[in-house]
């Protein structure tokens, strides 16, 4: 795929991760993706579910219109994929999240084979608490 190409899906993953849209992120992402944040240990890598799971368990229970994601800026060289976000929404208790993320995306025929998000954990932690240390937890 182009570079062009990869930018748009880039763009739809944002649109879906803001949402959180667990049809379009299983649609977008490998079923095989290695997915790590910010804040858990390199080795500690999330398969896409775990990362659907995650950020769905954090919408429902905290973030009724979801992360709200603004992209900032986008830069694409082939088959990666940079995305700077900034999440900016209230909580069910009326607090602010309010976060930056860089996401990096690396795809492959049309899908997500690799996501690695860099942002604040411990903006994460004080907003959603203990849902954030469950990520990816059975």
């Amino acid at each position: 795929m182009s570079t062009e190409q990869n930018k748009a899906l880039a763009a739809a993953m944002i649109k879906a991760i803001s949402g959180g849209d667990s049809e379009v992120i299983r649609k977008l992402v490998a079923k095989d993706c290695k997915c790590w944040i910010t804040g858990f240990p390199r080795d500690r890598l999330f398969s896409r579910d775990q990362m659907i799971a995650g950020a769905r368990t954090i919408i429902e229970q905290h973030l009724p219109a979801g992360f709200n994601l603004k992209m900032e800026g986008m830069t694409a060289e082939g088959e990666r994929v940079a995305v700077e976000a900034e999440g900016r929404s209230h909580t069910i208790s009326g607090k602010l999240y309010n976060n930056f993320s860089h996401f990096l995306f690396k795809f492959r025929d049309g899908q997500v084979i690799r996501w690695m998000e860099y942002t604040n954990p411990m903006h994460a932690v004080e907003v959603f608490g203990d849902a954030v240390k469950q990520v990816g937890r059975k």
